[in-house]
C-alpha cells in the first residue's frame, strides 16, 4: 500500500540546512535605525493592505512618528497645542503591536508656558525605554526616559537640547542617544541621562538637524560658505574629524544624512527648491576623507527620510515626482515609478521604509489641504509593481514604521493603524471522506527561512492510520479532481515520505496529519523556497472506502509567504 502511494505521488525533499539571514530589528527611531536609511533587515512587510488593527481613540491635530519596540508601538497624540496656563493637550501613548489596545499613556511634565515648552515628541525607543522631550528650536529642554512597559519616568537628561520631532534621535551601538539640533550634537548616556560629550555645530536650518551613525562615526550636515558639507564626528569622543567637499547652494537644507548598509557611503539630499542646486550627493568615507562619488538631481524635500534597499540601491524622488531606484556606485537610475500623485504642494516630506526583499513603503508626508490627500504607496523592489496604496488623513510625520514581525505602522490625524499580512490563509474546498467528514487544513506558527520554531501544516478530521502527503506549488488552483478539488496548480511538489495520520481518539474522523514546513523551506531541496516566496499547499490522503471510487481524500488549501 505504501509503495503504491509512493509511486502515485512521487518526489523527495532533501535534508535540513541552515539559511543565514540578518536578524529582524525593531523600528527604533525616525529612519528606522542608526544609519537612518529606512532598511528593516530580516523583516518582510505586508504584501497587501491587510488591516491588523486601527486605534481611533485619539484624534491628533498633527500626526507624529510612531516607533516600535518589543511588541509595543509608541506615538504622541496631540489634541491641541499647549495652552498658556492650561494643559499640554498631548500624550505619549503605548499600544499593543498585535491588537492596538492601549497599554498606557502619560503626559510629560508641562509648566504651562508654551514659550518655554512645546509639543511632546518621541525620539525613539530601545532597551526597554522610550525617549521623549518638549524641546524645540529656541526652547531647550531635557530628554526624558520612560519605562517602555509602564510609562514610568526613569531619568531626565543632564543636558538640554533644542531638537524636535523632525530632527529625531538615533542610537549608538550601546544604546546611547545621539541628539542633533541647530547648534550642537550631543551624546547622552542611556543608563542615567548623563552627558557623554556635546560639541557645537552650525546646522543650516533649525528643525531638521538630525544625525546618522555607524559603529564608529556620526554624520551631520553643516552650513559653510557657499553651501553645506557633511561632517564625520568620532562617535566615542565627539571630535570633528573631517568634512565632505562643499555642496553648492544657499543656507537652506532641511534633510538629515543617511548611510549605506555597509557603513561606507554617506548620502545627503541638499535641496532648497532650486533645480540648479537640488541634488542627492554620495560620499565615500575612506577613513581619512569624505570623497564625492556622484550627485543626482532630485526633488526639493524637507524632513525626508530616505530608503536604501538590502542590495544598497537608494530610493529617492526625482524632480518629476517619480520614486527612483539609484545605483549606489554611480547614481544612475535603475528604475522608477510613474509620477506620484498627490505628492506635495509645493513641498514634500516623504518617509520611507524598505523590507528585507527591497519592497518599498513610501509616505508622501502630507501636511496640506485637502487633508485626505495623504498617501502611502507600497512597491516591489524594482518599482515596476504597485503592491497597494493607503489613503491617509494628513499623516505629516506619521511613519511608515516596520516592526520586526513585519507589521507596518502608520499614524495620521484619525488614528494609529497597523497592517500585517496573515501568516497563512485558507481557500478552496475539502472532499468528503468515506467516514462522512470533510478534512480541513490548519496551520500553527510562522513560515520562515531561518527560525528554529516550527510552522506546522496540518490536516484535521482526517482518516486515522492512513498515509497522506502534503502537496505544494507556487500557484493555486481550484480544479475538479477525483470527486473533490485539486487546489494547487501543476507542477507541484510532494513532501515525502508520506505521513500516517495519528489518532486524536475522537471518532469517527480522529486522524491528524502534520508537517513542519520550515524544515522543507530550510532543507535546501527546493531553490524556489526563498524569503518572500508564496506557497500554496494541500493535503492528500489515502481513503480505501472513498465513495467517489478514487481511493483518496483531499483537504482544502492554505496560502502563505515565506518570511525571513
Amino acid at each position: 500500500m505504501l509503495d503504491a502511494l509512493h509511486r502515485l505521488l512521487g518526489g523527495a525533499i532533501l535534508a535540513l540546512v541552515a539559511v543565514p539571514l540578518a536578524p529582524a530589528q525593531d523600528w527604533t527611531n525616525s529612519g528606522g535605525n542608526g544609519a537612518r536609511n529606512g532598511l528593516a533587515p530580516g523583516v518582510l512587510g505586508p504584501a497587501d493592505a491587510d488591516v491588523l488593527w486601527t486605534n481611533t481613540d485619539d484624534f491628533s491635530l498633527i500626526a507624529w512618528h510612531p516607533v516600535v519596540h518589543d511588541g509595543r508601538v509608541f506615538a504622541v497624540r496631540e489634541a491641541g497645542f499647549p495652552q498658556t496656563g492650561g494643559p499640554a493637550n498631548d500624550a505619549v501613548v503605548a499600544y499593543d503591536l498585535d491588537t492596538g489596545a492601549e497599554l498606557w499613556r502619560t503626559t510629560l511634565p508641562y509648566g504651562g508656558d508654551p514659550a518655554v515648552e512645546w509639543i511632546a515628541w518621541i525620539g525613539g525607543a530601545r532597551d526597554g525605554r522610550v525617549y521623549a522631550s518638549r524641546s524645540s528650536n529656541g526652547q531647550p529642554a531635557p530628554v526624558r526616559a520612560l519605562d517602555a512597559a509602564t510609562g514610568a519616568a526613569v531619568w531626565t537628561s543632564a543636558a538640554t537640547t533644542e531638537a524636535f520631532a523632525y530632527d529625531g534621535v538615533v542610537f549608538a551601538p550601546d544604546g546611547d542617544l545621539i541628539v542633533g539640533d541647530f547648534s550642537s550634537l550631543t551624546r547622552v548616556e542611556a543608563t542615567d541621562g548623563s552627558t557623554v560629550w556635546s560639541v557645537p555645530r552650525p546646522c543650516p536650518v533649525s528643525g531638521n538637524c538630525g544625525a546618522a551613525v555607524t559603529d564608529t562615526a556620526a554624520y551631520i550636515d553643516e552650513q559653510v560658505v557657499g553651501g553645506q558639507v557633511v561632517t564625520r564626528v568620532d562617535l566615542a569622543t565627539g571630535a570633528m574629524l573631517y568634512s565632505s567637499p562643499t555642496m553648492p547652494g544657499g543656507f537652506i537644507a532641511q534633510n538629515a544624512p543617511f548611510v549605506s548598509p555597509d557603513g561606507q557611503t554617506v548620502y545627503f539630499a541638499r535641496t532648497q527648491n532650486n533645480a540648479s542646486v537640488d541634488f542627492l550627493y554620495a560620499f565615500r568615507d575612506t577613513g581619512t576623507a569624505l570623497v564625492q562619488l556622484w550627485s543626482r538631481a532630485v526633488r526639493w524635500t524637507t524632513s525626508h527620510e530616505h530608503g536604501v534597499g538590502p542590495d544598497g540601491t537608494i530610493y529617492a524622488i526625482s524632480p518629476a515626482d517619480e520614486l527612483m531606484r539609484l545605483d549606489p556606485a554611480t547614481g544612475n537610475v535603475l528604475g522608477s515609478t510613474a509620477p506620484l500623485s498627490p505628492f506635495g504642494s509645493p513641498n514634500a516630506s516623504p518617509k520611507t521604509a524598505v523590507d528585507a526583499l527591497g519592497n518599498v513603503y513610501l509616505s508622501n508626508g502630507w501636511g496640506s489641504t485637502p487633508a485626505t490627500n495623504g498617501r502611502l504607496w507600497a512597491f516591489d523592489a524594482s518599482l515596476s509593481t504597485t503592491r497597494f496604496t493607503l489613503n491617509l488623513d494628513r499623516q505629516n510625520n506619521g511613519g511608515p514604521a516596520l516592526a520586526r514581525d513585519g507589521t507596518l505602522v502608520v499614524a495620521d490625524r484619525v488614528g494609529v493603524h497597523a497592517f500585517r499580512t496573515p501568516a497563512a490563509t485558507t481557500y478552496c474546498t475539502g472532499k468528503t471522506s468515506s467516514l462522512g467528514c470533510v478534512p480541513f487544513l490548519a496551520t500553527a506558527g510562522t513560515p520562515s527561512a531561518s527560525s528554529t520554531a516550527p510552522f506546522s501544516v496540518q490536516a484535521l478530521d482526517a482518516l486515522p492510520g492512513e498515509a497522506g502527503v502534503l502537496l505544494y506549488s507556487a500557484r493555486k488552483a481550484n480544479l475538479s479532481f477525483h470527486g473533490g478539488k485539486l487546489c494547487v496548480k501543476a507542477p507541484f511538489t510532494r513532501v515525502l515520505p508520506p505521513k500516517f495520520a495519528k489518532s486524536t481518539g475522537q471518532p469517527p474522523c480522529s486522524g491528524v496529519l502534520s508537517r513542519n514546513f520550515n524544515n522543507v523551506v530550510q532543507g535546501g531541496g527546493d531553490p524556489g523556497l526563498t524569503v518572500g516566496a508564496t506557497v500554496f499547499a494541500q493535503w492528500r490522503q489515502r481513503d480505501p472506502g472513498d465513495p467517489a471510487g478514487f481511493g483518496d481524500s483531499l483537504t482544502d488549501a492554505v496560502r502563505f509567504v515565506v518570511a525571513p
